[in-house]
């Protein structure tokens, strides 16, 4: 058995059961056991798991106690939960100690940061400010409608739209499509604001009107991930809509998917996209090494704009598996195996280098 094993870290064992099972067949093809653990079934001191092994005959997980895996695929999702709280120290003490496929990116507010270091990527992004008295009162001066987003957060969660009307303010939740109207000023109306997002950091966006024919919410998902050899390569794209009367399109929030080939893009948006593609990857490197895949949420606007809209390191993959053929499918299950075979190979070859040196130093 191969010293260098491999797993996967979740926060719970039940979140992406599917995905990981997939990964797992796709791991035994090629002769390789995958792990399966959580934070909490670390022991630091032992350097122990007791978590779950992949099991070819039953083809299932069962439990076994293993040594902690030397390459990891992290899919675990930070948002305010108690147990998202807990497990960040230990993730982080445990990068210390495996390599990651991808170690990820920062908040939101970071990762836009990042992207306005390129001209090109920074023309495409939305006045973003973080959430402040003075930039709520900035913001609804000049726009009548602002959105409000977590500065950490996934999934469409925490969403606001506040639309400014005849001296009032529409606070519009994007959970619920509940619409709350206060007769304040902009200072009360954040201050209520903070109460009720129990004082998390916020973004506050222009609100953008992204919308289809039939003025449904709409985004383009475009999902990009290193190949065998290292390389970025696209793993699929397509659209998702939002649930009538919402002005989300996340999958979370109600939406649903259809494939790219049904949307109206200009050539110039096809050009822009496809920069988007070619440079956002290395970009991010440059600040973050070792990122393993992206998901970039895309708007396109009746004006003909490209807005790029959201990036993050943990993408879900419901939009590719439902626009993908066979092939397409099963490459999203293979790319984490062919990448921690990959750095299998880059650590079994270093230490060959380093024996080998050993061996002519004794000599």
């Amino acid at each position: 058995m191969s010293s260098v094993t491999f797993g996967i870290l979740q926060l719970e064992y039940d979140q992406e059961k599917e995905y990981v099972t997939q990964i797992a067949l796709e791991a035994s093809l090629k002769n390789v056991t995958l792990h399966l653990f959580t934070p909490f079934d670390w022991d630091e001191e032992s350097n122990v798991v007791n978590g779950m092994k992949f099991d070819k005959k039953s083809l299932s997980f069962m439990p076994s106690t293993f040594l902690l895996p030397k390459v990891i695929y992290d899919r675990c999702f930070y948002g305010r939960s108690e147990l998202a709280r807990k497990a960040a120290p230990l993730v982080r003490e445990i990068k210390d100690k495996s390599c990651f496929l991808g170690y990820g990116l920062p908040d939101k507010w970071k990762v836009n940061e990042i992207l306005k270091l390129d001209s090109s990527l920074c023309s495409l992004l939305p006045e973003t400010k973080l959430l402040r008295p003075s930039t709520l009162i900035s913001m609804l001066k000049e726009h009548r409608d602002v959105i409000l987003k977590p500065v950490a957060g996934s999934g469409g969660k925490g969403i606001h739209l506040i639309t400014r009307k005849k001296g009032m303010f529409v606070w519009t939740n994007a959970a619920t499509s509940k619409k709350v109207v206060h007769e304040v000023t902009p200072v009360r109306l954040y201050e209520e604001l903070k109460r009720r997002t129990g004082g998390l950091p916020y973004l506050i966006q222009p609100f953008l009107s992204l919308t289809d024919k039939n003025n449904s919410p709409f985004d383009l998902r475009i999902v990009l991930r290193k190949n065998a050899k290292g390389k970025w390569t696209e793993l699929g794209r397509g659209i998702r809509t939002g649930a009538p009367g919402t002005f989300v399109s996340n999958l979370a929030s109600g939406g649903s998917i259809t494939p790219y080939e049904g949307c109206i893009v200009t050539e110039k948006q096809k050009e822009v996209l496809e920069m988007v593609i070619s440079k956002i990857g290395f970009h991010l490197e440059e600040s973050h090494p070792r990122l393993f895949e992206l998901g970039i949420d895309i708007g396109l606007d009746k004006k003909g704009n490209v807005w790029i809209l959201e990036v993050n390191s943990k993408p879900g993959f419901q939009t590719v598996l439902f626009t993908s053929d066979q092939n397409g499918r099963r490459a999203v299950y293979q790319g984490p195996v062919e990448s921690y075979l990959r750095i299998k190979k880059q650590v079994l070859n270093q230490k060959k280098k380093r024996n080998k040196g050993a061996a002519v130093t004794n000599d």
